[in-house]
């Protein structure tokens, strides 16, 4: 069988907002009502690693005072969100929904997520991942050319490098 192209807690629309009861054993961060789905997503994850603020703070970069913002006040940033969800161990990457590409790249992409046993969201991220790891490759290959390419050039003259050099001029 098959898995889904997405999953089931995949939205392209917003969800309404639940009527949860309160818990009895309250959680060290609490879960807020009206913010978006990647800060909720933060702050769940914050409860089920049992992190405080402070842990979350010292090793994204983020400062405390930002993360207890996020609950009520501000808005969370790309690159705070970014740094946050790395230090729980999660990566923000944008899925397309297969009815806002190209059909025939839509199809593409739903044979290969079929063929990789995987859901759209983790076919994207697998072809990015792939994608940069090329792009390393890449630039190894490239700075590896420089460096043999700049010591064949100071090589060229003589075998013996004690020859003197030119004074730069002043």
């Amino acid at each position: 069988m098959q898995p889904p192209l997405y999953p089931a807690t995949f939205r392209t629309a917003l969800a309404a907002p639940s009527n949860r009861k309160r818990r009895k054993n309250p959680r060290t961060v609490t879960m807020p009502d009206r913010v978006g789905p990647h800060v909720k997503l933060v702050f769940a994850e914050m409860a089920r690693q049992k992190l405080r603020y402070i842990d979350v703070a010292e090793r994204s970069g983020v400062q405390h005072a930002t993360l207890k913002a996020w609950r009520k006040k501000n808005k969370a940033g790309l690159e705070s969100l970014e740094a946050v969800l790395a230090t729980l161990g999660f990566g923000l990457v944008p899925v397309a929904a297969l009815e806002a590409l190209d059909p025939e790249l839509a199809g593409e992409l739903a044979a290969l997520a079929l063929k990789m046993r995987m859901n759209v969201p983790q076919t994207w991220a697998a072809l990015i991942d792939i994608g940069v790891e090329q792009k390393l490759l890449r630039t190894r290959a490239d700075e590896r050319a420089a460096i043999l390419a700049d010591h064949d050039r100071r090589m060229a003259g003589h075998a013996n490098d004690n020859m003197k050099r030119a004074e730069p001029a002043a």
